[in-house]
């Protein structure tokens, strides 16, 4: 438990920074969260983010500084940790684990959507998955799947990505089905620069997908979607021409033409366009 506390808290801090932490940093953030870890019975962010201000002595002396010293290399990564757990985003991450979450139910939905715009939004959607994942991260027998919508927001973050490919990775032996959900290709193109980790990350992710589904794309995008998803001629023709509710499932080299009919109920809920069909008058004008 400790240890992917660790991977989640370095990768957090170094997206909230935006580069990479330095070998100091990342010991630092290991001592602070063992020192967070040996008070209360569950680190928080904002304790973490307290340790790193005003480190302890047990720090210090396993930093081999004072506890100045420590500070004073700790307060960049504090500063941007603390990002997390004021302003905007207050309430979300500076707690102690909701518990009350009904993990049994058909369905468990983090809505994000208050912070869409938030630069931060792609950590704190890892920040949820990584939890999400811990909760339902468990030997009984269960089969579940952890979608990831608006996944090139997380990309965007070279250490989260690395979070995410490592953890993903390791899925099937909780029998968990991991689904990322991106609207265009070009998205994890532009997760980085050209040829950076973070777009090989992203390839890769796309690589490692067993299944892919694949509805109609914009002509610009077709190179782009043949070479990443690995299409044929055929498979290239089909995609640009799929009818709305009809996608390519692209399973291992097989590939299917798959018509995706939705219930009454799963219309309500995923119709999107409300407001674009209302009018002045409130009316809808479907």
């Amino acid at each position: 438990m400790r240890e992917a506390q660790l991977k989640i808290l370095r990768a957090v801090a170094s997206a909230a920074l935006g580069r990479r932490l330095s070998s100091e940093e990342e010991g630092a953030c290991a001592e602070a969260l063992r020192e967070v870890s040996s008070r209360y019975p569950e680190p928080t962010l904002p304790l973490v983010v307290d340790e790193l201000l005003e480190p302890s002595g047990g720090a210090a002396s396993a930093m081999h500084t004072t506890t100045s010293g420590l500070a004073n290399l700790n307060r960049e990564v504090a500063f941007a940790l603390r990002r997390l757990v004021e302003g905007d985003l207050a309430g979300m991450f500076d707690g102690p684990t909701t518990l009350d979450i009904d993990l049994t139910a058909p369905v468990v939905s983090l809505n994000l959507r208050a912070v869409y715009e938030s630069d931060a939004l792609g950590i704190l959607m890892i920040c949820a998955a990584a939890w999400l994942r811990r909760a339902v991260d468990r030997d009984d027998g269960v089969k579940r799947i952890l979608v990831v919508d608006e996944a090139w927001k997380v990309l965007t973050h070279l250490e989260v990505s690395r979070w995410l490919q490592e953890n993903w990775k390791l899925t099937r032996s909780t029998a968990v089905q991991c689904i990322a959900v991106v609207h265009r290709l070009s998205d994890l193109e532009a997760a980085g620069g050209r040829d950076s980790e973070q777009v090989r990350l992203a390839r890769g992710l796309l690589a490692d997908s067993e299944t892919k589904v694949i509805f109609r794309q914009d002509p610009a995008e077709l190179a782009l979607v043949r070479d990443l998803c690995q299409l044929n001629e055929r498979e290239t023709a089909i995609v640009a021409s799929l009818p709305k509710g009809c996608a390519l499932w692209k399973v291992g080299q097989r590939s299917f033409q798959v018509e995706h009919t939705l219930s009454a109920f799963e219309r309500q809920v995923t119709y999107t366009d409300e407001r674009m069909a209302v009018g002045p008058e409130r009316e809808v004008v479907r």
